[in-house]
C-alpha cells in the first residue's frame, strides 16, 4: 500500500451567523490582493460587518506598532465573535463551494469544490507543489496579519487530479440539501452558492482519496508560504505542541483539474515611459523574431477589425506562440507570432526546461519585454514601466486615450503547462495566471489559537 501524499480533513470553522446577519453575501468580498482602494471604501460601506475589515483593514494617520491595520482586524474579529456575529460549528465538515458566471463568446460555466484543511507541506516535500513567483511585501503584509490574528481568513485555491470524479459525485450529492450562502455579485456578475457537507461517511471518501493526490496551488503562493513562517514561528514557540496543533494546517479551496468550468484568463500587459524615439521602432525591432500581422482600421470600422483580430489571435495551432499589440497613435493592431521556437530557445539562455521557455509569459517577458524594448527583471518586478491588467477593453483603451504607449495582449496559459511547470519544481512569473472567478473571502474561518483547538462550540 502507498503512503499517503497529502492530508485532507474537514474542520471546525468560525462563520457568520445567520441569525445575526440577514444577509451574509453583504458581509463577503473579493480576496485582499485583488481590491483596489476604491473597493475597500466600497466594501467598508456595503456593511458593517463586511470581511474587508479583517482582510485589508483601511490604514490610518499615527499608525504604530501597536495600532495598525492588523489590531484592529484582531478587534474586529474579538468585538465581532463575543457579539455572536461570527460563531463557531460544533462539529467539523467540509465545505462545498459552486460559482456560476458567464465568459465572453464562450457563455455561462460552472465551477465547484470543497474547501477543507490540508496539513502544511514544504515545497521540497514535492506534495504541494507552487508554479509562480512571490513578492516581499504581500507576504510579510500576510504574515503580519495572521500573527496578529491567529486566524485564517481565506483560503489557497488549489486543484488535483480526480479523474474517476469521486468527490465531485459527493459534491454533487451535497448540492441536493438547501444552500446555506446563496449570493448573486452583481460586481463580477458571478453567484456563488455553498453547503455543508457534513455526512461523515462521505466526508471519510474525501479524505481518503486526496492521500494519494498531488495539490497544485493554483492562486494564493503569497499565503500559502505566509503560513509556512508562522507554522515555524509557532513550532519554536511551542516546540510539545505536535502535529496536531492548528498551524499545522491551512485552508485550501480544492477543484478537480478534470471539472470543465475550471477557467484560467491571460493578464495583459502595457507599458509606459518607453524611451524611444518613436515607437513605431518596436514594430521594426520585433520584425527579427516574429511574423507580424497588422488590421488597419479607422473610426468606423475599428469595432469589426478588432474582432477579426482577436479572433485570430484566439486561433492558436499546437506549438504556436501569438500576442496581439496596439501602439500608441497607430490605427492598426498586430498580431505577432514567432518565427522559430527552436532559435528562440538557443537564444534564451536561461536554465530552464523548454517547457518553461515556451511558455508565452516567458517568451513575452525575456524577448520582447527585455530583449527588443529593454527592461531589466528589476523594473518588471518594480512595474517601473509595466502595468498588469486582466481586462481587455481597458488595456485597449489605456492606449487609445494616451495613458500607456503599448498594450500586449495575450492568450490563456493552459491548465497543462501550468501543471507541468510545478512538475518541474520551476516557478513562472508574476502575472502569469488568472484563476477565474476568485473565491470569495469570508465564507469560513479557521482559528488558530492554541487554546481552543480541542474545545467545545
Amino acid at each position: 500500500m502507498s503512503h499517503p501524499v497529502n492530508e485532507v480533513r474537514p474542520f471546525r470553522a468560525l462563520h457568520y451567523n445567520p441569525d445575526k446577519i440577514e444577509d451574509i453575501g453583504l458581509c463577503l468580498a473579493q480576496p485582499y490582493d485583488v481590491i483596489s482602494a476604491q473597493q475597500q471604501e466600497l466594501y467598508y460601506k456595503q456593511h458593517p460587518h463586511n470581511v474587508i475589515r479583517l482582510i485589508l483593514n483601511r490604514e490610518q494617520p499615527g499608525d504604530n506598532e501597536s495600532e495598525n491595520p492588523y489590531s484592529r482586524a484582531k478587534s474586529y474579529l474579538e468585538k465581532w465573535e463575543t457579539e455572536g456575529v461570527i460563531r463557531e460549528t460544533a462539529r467539523p465538515s467540509f465545505w462545498v463551494y459552486e460559482q456560476s458566471f458567464d465568459i465572453p463568446e464562450i457563455g455561462r460555466k460552472q465551477v465547484k469544490g470543497f474547501i477543507g484543511l490540508v496539513r502544511l507541506q514544504d515545497y521540497a516535500e514535492r506534495k504541494i507543489l507552487p508554479h509562480e513567483k512571490i513578492m516581499t511585501r504581500p507576504l510579510q503584509d500576510r504574515v503580519r496579519l495572521m500573527r496578529a490574528t491567529e486566524t485564517q481568513f481565506e483560503y489557497i485555491w488549489s486543484i488535483y487530479h480526480d479523474k474517476a470524479y469521486v468527490i465531485d459525485n459527493i459534491l454533487d450529492d451535497t448540492e441536493k440539501q438547501q444552500s446555506i450562502i446563496d449570493f448573486y455579485e452583481e460586481s463580477t456578475l458571478v453567484h456563488h452558492r455553498m453547503w455543508r457537507l457534513l455526512d461523515s461517511e462521505q466526508c471519510r471518501i474525501v479524505s481518503r482519496t486526496m492521500e494519494h493526490l498531488t495539490i497544485y496551488i493554483a492562486d494564493g503562493h503569497h499565503r500559502y508560504q505566509a503560513m509556512l513562517n508562522i507554522r515555524d514561528e509557532m513550532r519554536q514557540r511551542y516546540p510539545d505542541a505536535g502535529p496536531e496543533a492548528p498551524w499545522e494546517f491551512i485552508m485550501m479551496f480544492l477543484v478537480n483539474s478534470e471539472h470543465e468550468g475550471l477557467t484560467v484568463l491571460p493578464t495583459h500587459r502595457t507599458l509606459f515611459d518607453l524611451k524611444f524615439s518613436n515607437l513605431s521602432d518596436l514594430h521594426l525591432s520585433i520584425l527579427e523574431h516574429f511574423h507580424v500581422k497588422s488590421y488597419s482600421f479607422n473610426g468606423t470600422s475599428e469595432g469589426e477589425v478588432r474582432k477579426r483580430w482577436l479572433r485570430d489571435l484566439r486561433d492558436v495551432e499546437p506549438g504556436v506562440h501569438k500576442f496581439g499589440a496596439l501602439i500608441t497613435k497607430l490605427n492598426r493592431y498586430f498580431l505577432i507570432t514567432l518565427k522559430d521556437s527552436e532559435a528562440y530557445e538557443e537564444m534564451v539562455d536561461i536554465a530552464y526546461s523548454s517547457e518553461w521557455k515556451l511558455l508565452d509569459v516567458n517568451i513575452l517577458n525575456t524577448l520582447i519585454l527585455q530583449r527588443i524594448v529593454g527592461l531589466t527583471e528589476e523594473q518588471l518586478s518594480a512595474q517601473t514601466n509595466v502595468a498588469y491588467t486582466k481586462d481587455l477593453e481597458a488595456a485597449l483603451e489605456s492606449v487609445r486615450g494616451g495613458r500607456m504607449q503599448v498594450a500586449l495582449i495575450l492568450n490563456a496559459t493552459r491548465l497543462r503547462d501550468i501543471i507541468t511547470i510545478a512538475e518541474n519544481d520551476e516557478r513562472m512569473p508574476r502575472k502569469s495566471t488568472h484563476f477565474y472567478p476568485k473565491p470569495l473571502s469570508g465564507l469560513v474561518f479557521f482559528p488558530m489559537e492554541y487554546t481552543r483547538q480541542n474545545s467545545g462550540g
